[in-house]
Formats: C-alpha cells, structure tokens, sequence
C-alpha cells in the first residue's frame, strides 16, 4: 500500500511539471480567454504624435500643481504633454516642437485668458486663480479653446459661460467632457497631433499599423491579413 501511494504521488508531480511546463511555452494572454485570443490576437498600442507644452512663466502657482494637471490632461485626451520653463511674449508663437502651447503667465495688467487658435497657443492668467481650482479649471477651458472645442452641451463642462474669476467656483468640473472629444481630435489632427491608440492586433493588421507578431495567435492572424489571395476574387452583381 504505501509503495502504491508513492507511486501514485510521483505520477501527480510528474504530471503537474510537464502542465508546468507546457503552461510556460504557451504565449500570454492578456487576461483574454483563448477563443477571443484566438480571433483577436490581444490587445495592442500605438503611440500618439506630437504634443502639448505648457510653458510656465510665473511663479503663482506651484510648477508640480501645473506638472499634475498636465498630466491629467494627457491621460484623458491620449496625447502627449510636457511642462517647461519660458518666457511669454505676444510674438513668441509657440516653441518649435509643439503642435500646441498654453502659456501660464501672472500679469494683473492681462485679461483671464488670450487664445489665438489657428496659431495653436492661449494663455492662462493666474493672476487672482489663487484657489488650486481655479487654475485646474482654467488650465482646462484655455487648452479646450487653443484646441477648438469650445462649447459642450453637459452642465458639469468647464466650457460654462465664464466673465470674471469668481464664477470659476461654480463651474463644476476641470475635465474634458464627452461631447467636447470629437472636436479637439479633428484640430489636433489639423495641427499635426494624434491620439494614442488601443485596439485588437486583428484591427491594427487591418489599418496597417500593427507591430511585429509576438506569438502564434499574432503570426496566424499577421499571415491571414497579408497573404495574397490564392483564388481569383468573385465579384456579384446585383440584378437590377
């Protein structure tokens, strides 16, 4: 009997090393099931162009405060940000390697705002935004003006009619919301800029960007987009 049990307990452990084993050739599957692995290959990236620089020439507001909503803003629209010294001037333009500018100024003698769209650049004033909310608010609405969308129909948006540093307060949120999307993509587009992408290695094949395949799912199906077609291709017209 206890000759039986050891043998049987050698046979279990053999035969979980090679499950083990096999497991550890097997490609990674993203927390997919391995049908949907199968049909989709996972799920891959691709990098947006160009970017955004927030050029900060004041001393207001904390540079890690303008670094953080940066950030923020970049997350959410899926594009490049950077945060710099500089100088402002109103024939500076923008720094050559930016498809947009917001510079942060404090100058009492200047409006809340100055945005010249079709250059790419606006000016957030901090002057009198001494509330961490009121520059995260109006970081926002000078970026959602420079970029082209300026107006959304939610009553959350940063985009509310604003005349004078106190009504900041109540607006509602410092975020870009869902309807202000759509034309911030196509000015960016104008200027050079593109969003990051997400999508399955089956829809990055078909649009032409994908990556290398990295496993057999990814080779399939990188062989199936691109193979040439073996049989002549039918075409039916439709009786009239």
């Amino acid at each position: 009997m206890k000759k039986l049990l050891i043998a049987v307990a050698v046979l279990c452990a053999g035969t979980a090393l090679s499950e083990d084993s096999e497991a550890a050739k097997a490609p990674a599957r993203h927390g997919m099931p391995e049908a949907a692995l199968r049909k989709s290959g996972g799920i891959v990236e691709k990098k947006g162009e160009g970017k955004v620089v927030v050029v900060n020439c004041q001393d207001l507001v904390a540079e890690s405060l303008i670094a953080e909503r940066a950030t923020r803003l970049g997350r959410l629209m899926k594009c490049g940000f950077e945060v710099r010294k500089g100088v402002w001037s109103v024939t500076a333009g923008k720094p050559r390697d930016a498809n947009f500018a917001i510079y942060v100024v404090n100058d009492q003698s200047m409006p809340m705002s100055l945005v010249a769209a079709e250059a790419g650049w606006g000016v957030v004033n901090t002057f009198g935004l001494d509330v961490g909310d009121r520059f995260s608010k109006q970081l926002t609405r000078v970026f959602a003006l420079t970029v082209g969308a300026m107006s959304s129909r939610n009553v959350h948006s940063p985009m509310r009619p604003v005349t004078r540093v106190e009504q900041l307060d109540g607006v509602k949120s410092d975020d870009i919301m869902i309807d202000m999307i759509d034309a911030l993509r196509i000015n960016m587009k104008a200027h050079g800029m593109t969003q990051a992408r997400i999508a399955s290695y089956l829809k990055a094949c078909q649009e032409g960007w994908a990556p290398a395949p990295t496993n057999e799912y990814q080779k399939a199906i990188w062989k199936k987009v691109h193979e040439m077609p073996t049989e002549p291709i039918k075409i039916k017209y439709e009786k009239k």
